[in-house]
C-alpha cells in the first residue's frame, strides 16, 4: 500500500527502470540515456540525501540531442518541497549546486508510443491532466509536434487546475507553452479545454479576456470552464461519435490517485480496452 507520506521509490517500485545509473553535471548533461521515451521520469540521487527522488522530464528525446548549438539537455519540473529531502536539495540556492555531479536513471511505463497498440490504428490522442500531472504530458504533446512525420491525428488536451490566487492565468504550469504552440484552437486537428477550480464564474470570464488576445478570444471563450473536468469533456476528448472510435483512440491520463482511477473507470466502462488507456498517478 501506497500514499502520499511513501517515497518515490516505494511507488514506483514495480515499474519498468533502466538497469544503469548515470553521472551528471547539474547545468550540464555529461552523460544520459538518451533513448528515453516521453513521458518517462528520472530516479535522481542527490549527494547526502538518503532517498532518491522522483521527477518527471519535461523535455523530448530530440532536446536531449546534441547539436551544434544545443548541448542536449533534460527538463525536470520540480516542485518546492522543504518536505521532500531531494526537491528541496534542488530548491537550494543556485550557486551551491551548481556543477555538483548527481545520477539519475531513466523508468516509467507510461510513454509514448502506447505499448502493444499499432500506432498506424491511433486517430486519437487524448492527454487529460490533474494539477501537476501535466508534467509527462507535456513531454509527450512537445514530442508529437516536433515529430515532421507525425501523421494527422486529433490531439484533445484536457486540463484541470486550481485557478492562480493571483488572477494571472501566465502563472499556470506550461499553460504559455500551450498557448505558444497554437494548441488553443488555432490547429484543426489540435484543442485544449481548461478547467479552473477555486474561482467563480466571473472570475474565470475576467482571467480569461485578460490573458488571451482579442484575436484568440473567440476560439478560446468556449474552451475555459469554472468547473472540474467533467464527463462531457471526457466524452469529447476521444470523439465518441465517431462509431470506429474504441478502436481508433488512446488515452493519457496523469494526476491525483482519486481522479485518474475515476476517469480510467470511465473510458474501460465506455468499452475501450485497457491497453488503451494508460495512467499515471502522481501524490
Amino acid at each position: 500500500m501506497t500514499g502520499p507520506s511513501s517515497t518515490h521509490e516505494d511507488r514506483t517500485a514495480a515499474a519498468q527502470r533502466e538497469a544503469d545509473l548515470y553521472q551528471v553535471k547539474i547545468a550540464q548533461i555529461q552523460r544520459v540515456n538518451e533513448s528515453f521515451l516521453p513521458g518517462q521520469w528520472l530516479d535522481v540521487h542527490l549527494p547526502r540525501v538518503r532517498q532518491a527522488g522522483g521527477f518527471t522530464i519535461t523535455s523530448t528525446p530530440k532536446d536531449a540531442q546534441p547539436a551544434k548549438a544545443n548541448p542536449g539537455y533534460l527538463e525536470l519540473a520540480i516542485q518546492k518541497s522543504p518536505n521532500n529531502p531531494p526537491a528541496a536539495w534542488l530548491w537550494r540556492p543556485e550557486e551551491e549546486i551548481r556543477d555538483s555531479h548527481i545520477y539519475v536513471r531513466v523508468g516509467g511505463n507510461f510513454v509514448w508510443p502506447p505499448p502493444g497498440i499499432d500506432l498506424a490504428s491511433i486517430k486519437t490522442i487524448a492527454l487529460v491532466a490533474g494539477g501537476v500531472g501535466i508534467n509527462p504530458l507535456m513531454s509527450i504533446l512537445t514530442h508529437l509536434r516536433q515529430d515532421p512525420d507525425e501523421p494527422k491525428r486529433t490531439i484533445s488536451f484536457i486540463y484541470g487546475t486550481r485557478a492562480p490566487q493571483s488572477k494571472d492565468l501566465s502563472k499556470i504550469l506550461f499553460l504559455d507553452r500551450l498557448r505558444a504552440r497554437t494548441l488553443m484552437g488555432h490547429q484543426t486537428k489540435s484543442f485544449v479545454k481548461l478547467y479552473l477550480t477555486q474561482c467563480s464564474e466571473e472570475e474565470m470570464v475576467e482571467m480569461r479576456n485578460r490573458y488571451f488576445r482579442p484575436t484568440e478570444e473567440v476560439i478560446n471563450i468556449h474552451s475555459t470552464f469554472a468547473r472540474r473536468i467533467d464527463r462531457e469533456a471526457l466524452h469529447d476528448a476521444v470523439n465518441h461519435t465517431d462509431a470506429e472510435w474504441r478502436k481508433n483512440a488512446v488515452v493519457y491520463i496523469c494526476g491525483p490517485p482519486r481522479m485518474t482511477d475515476k476517469f480510467e473507470n470511465f473510458y474501460l466502462d465506455m468499452g475501450m480496452e485497457k491497453g488503451r488507456v494508460l495512467t499515471e498517478k502522481w501524490w
